[in-house]
């Protein structure tokens, strides 16, 4: 059935989901994210996703690893060099889950990164310890991390760089916990995509064991990827049978397939470097219009952009969504215990997916630094709610730029009943939207 008849046809059988989806459509593409777990689908692997393969399962019998899982396996391995690749999860949620009871016994010491990942710990029983920036520096301090890791003796360390814009020491770390007889596990997260195209150093010959999303960053389907060392691959590869992960659709993996090859293009190392390009350009801009960054500045897609004294974190986030931006709010914790920072945690994955450039992000950084000094009034949030409107108005939710050319003929591959289409045909219908959004006469 061709997409308008399935629209038409959705309209007329269930108008409630026609019109939440219309209302999303209308949220992704008529609002600018600056969240970093937010970013749009390859189309290629939202094609592959919505496609006929989701009508397939794939179980694992005994062991045996189907065709196109061992060639999603091959895939990451060789784009990050790993010994080891598990790719049978849904969420990060799910794979930390499984390394958490690959490595550890109950009661085991965790010092952990923000204490990140504790909340993927619902029923273990593990004892955390944090670890953070030096407040003063706003930076790690390798030297006070080996430190605590002395005094603790954890049996895993974890590092997440999720709310660290700056380039990890990863041997530095490794030293550190293997020195007390721990394992170490880096969770990359969103900087993922930046580290396969080669423009971040990969945790891959440092890291026990490496885990990221496959969506947001690598601009793939929800899920994840766990990657380790030879010696554990039979203690992790124990923990998802042992946990259930032994069904796949087809659809899933080859939508991420499709996402971790798109991944080894020239295509999307341009998208990377621009990624950073964006990020600093943005971190410039906020300076010089008289913001606080915390960990001075950024060196990869992260800033973290600190209010004003007097100004409320969570209120500046309402005021944001006024305009027409979403963001994301954080509390770092830092090596002081009951001390913490409050930060806006921006990225500019998104804005570059929609073909955002570096005088793009100046402009963003503006009116971010406006409503971080102060409270605007109700004139200026409407003032600055025009100047987003005219920045996204002709910006896709994923750009022609980042399409990886192929030199094939479009239609032996593309029709239209890909979940692209479906959105671009609800959004040509709905341009009207906009105006009621923006208050355009």
């Amino acid at each position: 059935m061709e997409t308008e008849n399935l629209l038409n046809h959705l309209k007329g059988f269930d108008t409630e989901i026609f019109e939440l989806l219309q209302e999303e459509i209308k949220q992704q593409r008529y609002t600018l994210s600056l969240v970093p777990t937010v970013n749009a689908m390859s189309p290629l692997a939202a094609y592959l996703e919505g496609s006929l393969l989701t009508n397939t399962t794939i179980e694992r019998c005994g062991g045996r690893v189907s065709a196109i899982e061992e060639l999603v396996r091959a895939r990451v391995r060789n784009l990050f060099g790993s010994e080891h690749a598990i790719v049978r999860f849904g969420s990060i949620a799910a794979a930390s889950r499984v390394v958490f009871l690959g490595l550890l016994q109950p009661g085991d010491r965790v010092l952990s990164f923000n204490r990140r990942k504790e909340e993927h710990c619902a029923g273990l029983d593990y004892a955390f310890e944090n670890f953070g920036i030096d407040p003063a520096a706003e930076k790690v301090d390798w030297d006070a991390v080996s430190a605590l890791a002395q005094r603790t003796k954890p049996r895993l360390i974890i590092f997440s760089p999720v709310s660290y814009p700056r380039i990890p020491n990863y041997a530095k770390l490794a030293e550190i916990a293997h020195a007390v007889g721990a394992y170490l596990w880096v969770d990359i997260g969103q900087s993922v995509g930046l580290i396969a195209a080669g423009l971040l150093p990969s945790p891959v010959a440092h890291a026990d064991v490496m885990t990221f999303p496959t969506n947001d960053s690598l601009h793939g389907p929800d899920g994840a990827v766990v990657l380790c060392k030879e010696k554990l691959a039979g203690k992790l590869d124990a923990a998802v049978e042992n946990t259930g992960h032994v069904a796949l659709h087809m659809n899933h993996l080859a939508a991420l397939g499709i996402a971790l090859h798109e991944a080894a293009s020239e295509t999307f190392k341009a998208y990377g470097r621009q990624v950073i390009a964006n990020a600093k350009a943005l971190a410039a801009s906020l300076t010089q219009n008289g913001a606080k960054l915390l960990c001075g500045g950024t060196e990869t897609h992260l800033v973290l952009a600190a209010p004003a004294a007097g100004v409320k974190l969570v209120d500046t986030a309402h005021r944001l969504s006024r305009i027409g931006i979403r963001v994301k709010t954080d509390v770092v914790p830092t090596m002081e215990e009951n001390r913490t920072l409050d930060a806006l945690r921006l990225s500019s994955l998104n804005p570059t997916t929609r073909a955002f450039k570096e005088e793009d992000m100046t402009t963003v950084g503006k009116i971010l630094a406006r409503v971080l000094a102060a409270v605007p009034s109700d004139d200026a949030l409407e003032e600055m709610r025009g100047e987003v409107a005219a920045l996204i108005i002709s910006k896709p939710i994923f750009s022609n730029e980042w399409y990886v050319d192929t030199n094939a003929d479009e239609s032996a591959f593309y029709d239209e009943s890909s979940a692209g289409a479906v959105h671009e045909h609800v959004a040509r219908a709905r341009m009207n939207t906009i105006k009621k959004l923006f208050r355009w006469k």
